[in-house]
């Protein structure tokens, strides 16, 4: 990890991070972290070290966390279906069951 960060990069993380929790309450770790080490391609950053930077930028708030991505679509675990931006579901999640749940 990374002890140096510009204070552009920062500023940033601390930008998006109040906005997500301003909008929704809860900060997705994964997904804003992906959004913001992409605005910042030219600092050559990893991207878990921009989510560290975000969880601890989140957890300063007391914002509530997530960490659900994948490939850039949002999973609700509740509804077990994978969901776009803007919540139409596109995949089944098929979960396996045991023997006396079926």
């Amino acid at each position: 990890m990374r002890y140096e960060y510009s204070s552009r990069l920062l500023d940033d993380v601390g930008s998006a991070v109040q906005k997500a929790f301003r909008a929704t309450g809860i900060v997705n770790i994964s997904l804003l972290a992906e959004q913001i080490r992409v605005r910042n391609l030219a600092e050559n950053v990893a991207l878990e070290d921009v989510e560290q930077l975000v969880l601890r930028a989140a957890q300063l708030l007391g914002a509530a966390i997530e960490f659900d991505a994948l490939d850039n679509k949002l999973v609700s675990h509740a509804t077990g279906l994978a969901e776009d931006g803007e919540g139409n579901a596109i995949v089944s999640l098929e979960l396996p069951r045991s023997a006396s749940m079926q």
